[in-house]
């Protein structure tokens, strides 16, 4: 691995850990699980439903882009799960995506929140989150979030996390799914 490999994954990993906390906030503020609303976890949703809808619905923000402009789509096999309620929790992912072409955030933003676009339940903005320019800001229901950015490297970030869904009795809040 070369120097500026390692560095480009390092930031990456800076960039989610930044994006994990903002998509923990705007789930929350958007009014997705809360302490307080135990009725916002699904019951009948698993860890494996959670996490395949929100890798399915990164596949659509790739879709958003014009044919020929994403040469490659990097998409976390493995995520962590973030606490939203009392014995609730969000699977956390994202994908990364490598443009063929320069993009400016603002457009890449509005490409990520036109993916979204006529699917009831889900609002979305671009908005200045001071990361370095615009980023797409997309709320779902039960806390289902996603963030996306793009970096002066032309890879866009997308970080997400799904509705939450409780534990079943095999599996542990500190794992890796």
């Amino acid at each position: 691995m070369t120097v500026r490999e390692r560095d480009r994954i390092e930031s990456g990993w800076q960039r989610m850990t930044v994006s994990l906390a903002i998509v923990t906030g705007v789930a929350l503020v958007a009014g997705g699980c809360s302490p307080t609303d135990e009725r916002s976890a699904m019951p009948e949703l698993s860890l494996t439903e959670a996490k395949t809808e929100t890798q399915e619905l990164e596949m659509r923000i790739v879709d958003a882009f014009p044919q020929g402009v994403v040469a490659s789509a990097d998409q976390r096999q493995e995520g962590v799960l973030l606490a939203c309620g009392d014995d609730q929790y969000q699977w956390t992912g994202g994908i990364d995506l490598t443009l063929t072409a320069a993009m400016t955030n603002e457009d890449v933003a509005a490409t990520v929140v036109s993916a979204f676009e006529g699917i009831e339940g889900f609002s979305s903005m671009v908005e200045d989150l001071q990361s370095g320019g615009a980023t797409a800001v997309v709320s779902g229901p039960e806390g289902l979030s996603f963030v996306g950015g793009v970096d002066p490297d032309s890879l866009v970030s997308i970080v997400s996390a799904s509705r939450c869904f409780p534990l079943s009795g095999d599996e542990s809040p500190f794992g890796r799914y």
